[in-house]
C-alpha cells in the first residue's frame, strides 16, 4: 500500500503541510503598509505533523497558527503548531497514532481515539487567545509567542465541546457560542461575559443529532441551523461513516430570544441544504434576515462520491433566508451564482444590519478541490459585486476585515488574506483596500516560504 500523501490531493501542493516552525522579521513589502494597522493577524488550519496512518480528510490535520504582526509600518511572521496532548504523544512516538475522520468507524471493538487538533479557527476574547475545533474544548495559546498553554474550560464551567465559530457581540462584548454532540445533549448554548466568565449554559432540544458547524445571532436572537446531515452510530458500525445525508428532513432554523431559553425556541422549515458558514444575520420589521454560504447537497466524508462528477448543488453560493417571525414562513432566495464560501463582515456589524460582506470565490478556477482564487465584496444595498482576482493557481483564503479606526465607516478599512504564488511556490500576505477591492493591493508582504491553505482567522489590534 502506498503512502496517503502520494495520492491524496489534500496532502499535495499548497494543501500539503509545512513541518517547520519559523520566525521571520523585517519582511519585504511591496506597496506600503498602512500605519494605522498595528496588531496581529492570526490564521489557523490543518497541518498534519506526520504521515497519516490511514485515509486523510482535510479536517484531520494538526492545527497550525500562522501569525503576521504589523507594527509601525513593518511586518513579521511566526508559525507554531497547536501542541495538543495527542500531538505530544505522536511526537514521542515519531509517527501518527490517531485515525482520521474517514477511518473512525473501521474498528468498532473499542471507542475511536480522538485528538483535539485545535485546527479550525483562532479567536481572542477577554485577553485569551483560543484555538478552536468544534469537537473539543478550546486550546489556549500565549498571544505573543504562540506557545500552547493547554485546553481551556472556563474555570471548569464548560462541560461540552465548543464551536469553532463563536460570535462576539460588538455592543455587549459577550462571546456567544455552542457545543454539539452525537449523543445527548445534542446541542448546548453558552454565553461568556465580556470579562470571559462563562455565565450561562442552556441545553437546546433539536429534532435529530447533526453536525452544526456554525450559527448566527442578532441583537435579540440566537439562530441555530439544523441541516439534514444526521449523526448515525448505526451507520458508523455498518459503513464506517458517522453521517447520513437525509434531505427528506429538510433544513430547520431555530430562533431563540437572547433573553429566553429552550422552551422559547421557534422552528422554521425550508428546503434541504447545508451551511458551514453564515455571513451574518439581523432583525428588520419583525423579520430576520440571514445570509449564508449554502450547499444544496453535502457530499461529506464519502471519498468515492467526491471523486464522481457532481452537480452544481454541491458547491456553496451566497444565499438569503428571510424569516417572517409572525407568519412562520421562510423566503429562500439565491443572491449569486458564483461559487463562494468563507463569508465575513466587519466584526462591528455582527448581529446588526450590514451593507457589505466579503467572501472567497472560485471564479473559473474551481476543480475537485476547494481552491479559491478571488475575493468578492458584496454590496447588499446596490446588489453590486466587486472582484479581486489573484489568477489561476494562486489560491487565497478567507478575507478578514480590519477597520481603519474605531470610528470608521462600515467598509472603511482593509481586507487581509494569505495568497499562494504558484509560480514561485511561496505565499504573500495581501492587504486590499475594502473600498476598492478590485484595485491593486495596498501592500503585499512576502513570506519566505509557502503558507498552506487553511481555514479561519482574525485580526487582533494591538490595543485589544
Amino acid at each position: 500500500m502506498g503512502r496517503e500523501s502520494e495520492t491524496n490531493p489534500f496532502l499535495q501542493g499548497n494543501f500539503g503541510p509545512v513541518r517547520g516552525e519559523d520566525d521571520f522579521s523585517e519582511l519585504r513589502v511591496t506597496g506600503e503598509l498602512p500605519r494605522e494597522l498595528n496588531g496581529t493577524y492570526y490564521r489557523n488550519g490543518p497541518n498534519p505533523a506526520f504521515e497519516p496512518k490511514g485515509r486523510y480528510h482535510w479536517f484531520d490535520g494538526d492545527g497550525m497558527i500562522h501569525a503576521v504582526t504589523l507594527r509601525d509600518g513593518k511586518a513579521s511572521y511566526r508559525n507554531r503548531y497547536v501542541l495538543s496532548d495527542g500531538l505530544r504523544e505522536e511526537q514521542q512516538a515519531s509517527r501518527a497514532l490517531y485515525p482520521g475522520l474517514l477511518d473512525l468507524g473501521n474498528d468498532m471493538t473499542e471507542a475511536p481515539r480522538f485528538k483535539n487538533t485545535g485546527n479550525t479557527n483562532i479567536v481572542f476574547h477577554a485577553g485569551k487567545l483560543l484555538a478552536l475545533m468544534e469537537g473539543a474544548l478550546p486550546t489556549q495559546l500565549r498571544a505573543c509567542s504562540l506557545e500552547t498553554l493547554g485546553e481551556y474550560d472556563f474555570g471548569g464551567r464548560l462541560r461540552t465541546a465548543m464551536t469553532a465559530h463563536p460570535k462576539v457581540d460588538p455592543e455587549t462584548g459577550e462571546m456567544l457560542f455552542f457545543g454539539y454532540a452525537p449523543i445527548p445533549p445534542y446541542l448546548t448554548y453558552h454565553v461568556a461575559a465580556r470579562d470571559g466568565t462563562l455565565r450561562r449554559s442552556e441545553e437546546i432540544d433539536i429534532a435529530w443529532p447533526s453536525m452544526i458547524h456554525d450559527f448566527v445571532t442578532t441583537r435579540d436572537h440566537v439562530i441555530f441551523i439544523l441541516c439534514p446531515l444526521v449523526f448515525s452510530l448505526e451507520n458508523m458500525a455498518t459503513k464506517g461513516n458517522p453521517f447520513c445525508w437525509e434531505p427528506e428532513r429538510g433544513t430547520r432554523i431555530g430562533v431563540m430570544p437572547r433573553n429566553g431559553g429552550n422552551a422559547d425556541v421557534k422552528w422554521f422549515g425550508t428546503d434541504a441544504s447545508y451551511v458551514f458558514h453564515p455571513m451574518n444575520a439581523y432583525a428588520e420589521d419583525n423579520r430576520l434576515v440571514i445570509e449564508v454560504a449554502r450547499f444544496g447537497r453535502l457530499v461529506f466524508m464519502d471519498p468515492e462520491a467526491q471523486r464522481q462528477p457532481q452537480g452544481p448543488e454541491v458547491n456553496p453560493r451566497l444565499h438569503r433566508w428571510t424569516l417572517d417571525l409572525a407568519g412562520g414562513t421562510v423566503k429562500s432566495e439565491p443572491l449569486d451564482d458564483r461559487i463562494a464560501d468563507f463569508p465575513r463582515v466587519n466584526e462591528g456589524r455582527v448581529g446588526l444590519k450590514h451593507r457589505y460582506g466579503y467572501m472567497a470565490g472560485a471564479g473559473a478556477h474551481m476543480d475537485s478541490t476547494p481552491l479559491f482564487t478571488e475575493i468578492y465584496k458584496y454590496d447588499q444595498q446596490t446588489g453590486r459585486r466587486e472582484t479581486h482576482d489573484f489568477g489561476a493557481g494562486n489560491g487565497c483564503g478567507e478575507a478578514v476585515f480590519a477597520p481603519k479606526s474605531p470610528a470608521a465607516g462600515e467598509d472603511e478599512g482593509y481586507l487581509m488574506t494569505f495568497v499562494y504564488d504558484a509560480a514561485e511556490d511561496r505565499s504573500d500576505f495581501v492587504i486590499l483596500d475594502a473600498q476598492n477591492v478590485a484595485g491593486d493591493a495596498v501592500a503585499r508582504i512576502e513570506i519566505p516560504r509557502r503558507v498552506p491553505y487553511g481555514f479561519h482567522g482574525n485580526w487582533v489590534a494591538a490595543d485589544q
